[in-house]
């Protein structure tokens, strides 16, 4: 299981890094040199462990327990939901401790969401050691 994760995490630190190296294709493709690495390709399998516990269950349910039984059975339409305002009491008043003529809703629709401009850093990692040494000859982590 370690291992599996460790193969995901690595090819999510593979796609990171292309993309942010500047393959604007996303996730769909990886390149390096003339091989792809297609993610639609590859397949993840759910690995379901037995768990277990040194006793029959059954022997502790009802006959024909079923603990699916009204699973989708609720209609939410017809449950009401009720909002309690409940007020804080802090024991102290809080007008006190504010400047004049303070309103907290001052610009709140002030803000042009257009004029910001988001900034991705790229952050290099120093490993301190030549990987290529440890590698074979035209290793590429896209391939295959």
């Amino acid at each position: 299981m370690i291992k599996l994760a460790f193969i995901f995490s690595s090819l999510f630190a593979l796609n990171a890094a292309a993309i942010t190296n500047g393959n604007t294709d996303g996730l769909k493709q990886l390149t390096c040199e003339e091989h792809y690495l297609d993610v639609s390709s590859i397949e993840v399998y759910k690995m379901d462990e037995e768990v277990e516990i040194g006793f029959d269950t059954k022997a502790y349910l009802p006959e024909n327990f079923n603990p699916l039984k009204g699973l989708h059975d609720i209609d939410w339409s017809v449950i009401e939901i009720y909002e309690v305002e409940e007020e804080a009491d802090l024991s102290f008043n809080t007008k006190i401790f504010l400047p004049k003529n303070f309103n907290p809703l001052k610009g709140k629709g002030d803000l042009d969401w257009n004029s910001i401009v988001l900034i991705e850093i790229e952050e290099d990692v120093e490993v301190n050691f030549d990987t290529k040494k440890y590698l074979p000859e035209n290793f590429c982590p896209y391939t295959g």
